[in-house]
């Protein structure tokens, strides 16, 4: 008789016993999963607060109840899902709102605005003549003074492009080209302005007489070299993007009042007059931040013209804007605003205007290679010649026609090569804008009994007055529609509208769900062993003993046995 071994019996046949062993464990593993499933499905549909789940689960419903629940549910949920989505879509395209802050703001607490002054007469005769006898008395050219003094006004060109270049035999810059080598462009252009000293004639502020000189500074404009007052920047062509603030602290409105603002008296000098950019006479006012270069078409300036015996008075209104914080995690094509800190990385002191600026400089010399002497040459580029007028006067409808932020337009003006883009400009969620109600007064010849016009014999100059009457201002607040909780309690009402649904069915199937992992992840337990496949339950295995194995009866007859041997 041959007694096998277990484990030969185990070697013999390998393949056999591993598939009996091996596919049961995985039928095992997959239906403890699906009956864990099943059971905590059951579970929460049984005990949850969501209308119409327990008709799912009781013996006692009808085919009819949970045909219709199923329906219903089949309906509410995608309609649910489908408002709640297109809500949250709605608020995201504008997640932003601006209102009127009922706090009022003291006029006394803000920046006094930037004026410049211009004249409409952009070359002085006397200094265009002066230059004209230093060319003729160097001998350069055969050319008469007069002459010289007509080549002097090509150089009115270059304020405005819009005159087509004729043919010139010789140009004013060969004779700087021969008498100076390198020059100064800008420089020669400063000279040949009318000079502060002799525009301003008198002025106050904070009703209190100051002198010109010390007040108004020769500075470029948009216009070219005029008298600015407030002008808050360190030079014209400093670079901005070298971590230096150019910024210095702007005046602040002291006093109400016409005697308490910016007043000066203007002389015209109309026998002056040589190359007038406008077909008047008098001057250009520009009011603007005083932290901005004062350029139109980033729009935050205020233009306007004083005739001669004309007093202007310029009634200013302040508009500070603000953003809370809660806009900071929204794009910027939604809030349509910047930080300063955000742009802190670009530059030192970030304003849209110089944004502006700095991009129509950057295409500009991208199309002519050079730059306008009368914008800022912050990288020391050339500046732009009478050689220049042509490309200027084929590209100026660019930069005429800027477009900033440009996600704010149509697709069909995007693509237009007709319009500057500036995508990247975005105005400052924090700052202040001007607006203005004018007046104008005449000033008959003679001497008038005003602070201003004291001792003044009025001919042909004029008057400005800039000031500030009204103790409050207009102060707008940025902030976002809604915040994540009123969010939430929003897609919570829209929820219980369709299905009953609250926070708290929330809590409920996290709670069942949290039970469902702890349970499968513990594993088994005996009572879930003893289920076979069929989901029925196995009898339980024993330890049985070998004396069991033999007959009750056994025993009695073990002694005979052993006397018999």
């Amino acid at each position: 008789m041959r007694i096998y071994n277990g484990d030969e019996e185990y070697k013999r046949k390998p393949a056999y016993r591993s598939r009996v062993s091996v596919e049961p464990r995985k039928r095992e593993k997959r239906s403890h999963l699906c009956n864990m499933l099943v059971k905590y499905m059951k579970l929460y549909c049984r005990y949850t607060k969501l209308a119409g789940f327990r008709y799912f689960v009781e013996e006692d419903s009808s085919w009819f109840d949970r045909l219709l629940w199923t329906l219903v549910y089949a309906m509410t949920v995608p309609a649910l899902i489908y408002t709640i989505i297109e809500g949250y879509q709605d608020i995201m395209e504008n997640p932003c709102f601006s209102s009127i802050d009922a706090e009022l703001i003291s006029v006394q607490s803000l920046d006094f605005p930037g004026v410049s002054i211009c004249s409409i007469n952009r070359i002085n005769r006397s200094a265009a003549m002066e230059m004209a006898n230093e060319l003729f008395q160097a001998n350069v050219s055969r050319f008469s003074v007069g002459e010289i003094f007509d080549m002097i006004m090509q150089l009115g060109d270059l304020y405005d492009s819009h005159f087509i270049k004729q043919n010139r035999s010789y140009r004013i810059d060969h004779f700087f080209d021969h008498l100076y080598g390198s020059y100064d462009l800008a420089q020669i252009m400063k000279r040949l302005t009318p000079q502060c000293s002799k525009l301003l004639a008198k002025c106050r502020f904070h009703d209190e007489e100051k002198n010109c000189s010390e007040m108004f500074q020769f500075r470029k404009t948009q216009d070219g070299f005029c008298c600015t007052f407030n002008y808050a920047t360190k030079a014209d062509d400093i670079d901005l993007q070298n971590g230096v603030d150019h910024r210095l602290a702007p005046l602040k409105v002291e006093n109400l009042g016409e005697d308490g603002g910016m007043s000066v008296v203007l002389n015209t000098f109309l026998d002056e007059y040589a190359y007038p950019i406008f077909p008047i006479s008098g001057f250009k006012v520009t009011i603007f931040n005083p932290h901005d270069y004062p350029d139109m078409t980033s729009g935050g300036v205020i233009e306007m013209f004083v005739s001669p015996q004309m007093q202007k008075n310029v009634d200013m209104v302040a508009i500070v804007s603000y953003s809370t914080t809660n806009v900071i995690p929204y794009a910027l094509q939604h809030r349509h605003c910047v930080f300063a800190e955000e742009m802190a990385s670009v530059r030192a002191s970030y304003t849209y205007s110089d944004c502006i600026v700095d991009c129509k400089i950057a295409d500009i010399l991208h199309h002519c290679s050079c730059v306008p002497f009368y914008l800022p040459n912050r990288e020391s580029k050339r500046v732009c010649n009478l050689e220049d007028i042509p490309c200027l006067l084929q590209h100026k409808h660019r930069w005429s026609s800027v477009i900033p932020n440009s996600d704010l337009y149509n697709d069909g003006i995007e693509e237009s090569s007709k319009v500057l883009h500036c995508q990247n400009c975005y105005p400052l969620c924090n700052d202040m804008t001007y607006n203005a109600k004018m007046t104008n007064t005449i000033l008959s010849p003679g001497r008038h009994q005003t602070k201003l016009l004291n001792d003044v014999h009025i001919e042909n100059q004029s008057a400005l007055n800039v000031f500030f009457s009204n103790f409050g201002t207009i102060k707008l607040k940025q902030d976002v529609v809604y915040r994540w909780y009123e969010l939430l309690g929003d897609a919570s009402g829209i929820g219980g509208i369709f299905v009953g649904f609250s926070l708290i069915a929330v809590v409920e199937f996290v709670y069942f769900v949290g039970l469902f992992v702890f349970e499968l992840l513990k594993g088994p337990d005996s009572s879930d062993a003893a289920e076979d496949e069929s989901g029925r339950k196995r009898a339980p295995i024993q330890v049985i003993y070998w004396g069991e194995l033999y007959p009750r009866t056994r025993p009695a007859l073990m002694p005979k046995r052993r006397d018999n041997y």
